[in-house]
């Protein structure tokens, strides 16, 4: 939590960080725990280039699920389901409370446009039990990431 809470720090954000009694691994949990729209909780997807093996960071609202298709064309490459250990690797923490900001290797990063529709969304401070709000705008400033529809035209 101190590398997320000094990464936004240099971004210029200083949000409280907010303890859950119960875990946060799951959007649906985060929310119900926080008492917000499931719509307003960032899932911090990783996942990995299969070429190049860099990682690649999808900020997808609650409910959405990326379409790797799509995020395969906007990588440049085709991208694989990343598995514990590469997650760990690459952002030096563990499924469930991987944050948009601090990782050990600086992700490729995509932030939902479905975000964007929120006064506030609710991000992991690198600890399935700790979370922090801020304003969606911020997502791609922080992250270096480019707002993106990343589900299929079908959903």
């Amino acid at each position: 939590m101190r590398r997320v809470r000094e990464a936004l720090a240099e971004r210029g954000i200083s949000p409280e960080l907010v303890e859950l009694q119960n875990t946060a691994r799951s959007a649906k949990e985060a929310a119900e725990a926080l008492g917000v729209r499931v719509e307003q909780i960032v899932k911090s997807l990783v996942f990995r280039g299969a070429r190049s093996g860099r990682p690649v960071l999808v900020l997808a609202s609650g409910p959405n699920r990326a379409d790797e298709e799509i995020v395969s064309e906007l990588a440049g490459e085709p991208i694989e389901k990343a598995d514990a250990a590469f997650v760990r690797e690459k952002t030096g923490f563990a499924i469930g409370g991987v944050p948009p900001v601090g990782h050990a290797q600086r992700p490729v990063a995509f932030v939902d446009e479905d975000l964007l529709l929120y006064e506030t969304v609710w991000a992991a401070a690198g600890h399935t039990h700790v979370v922090f709000g801020m304003a969606p705008a911020r997502l791609p400033e922080i992250t270096s990431g480019k707002v993106v529809r990343i589900k299929s035209k079908e959903r």
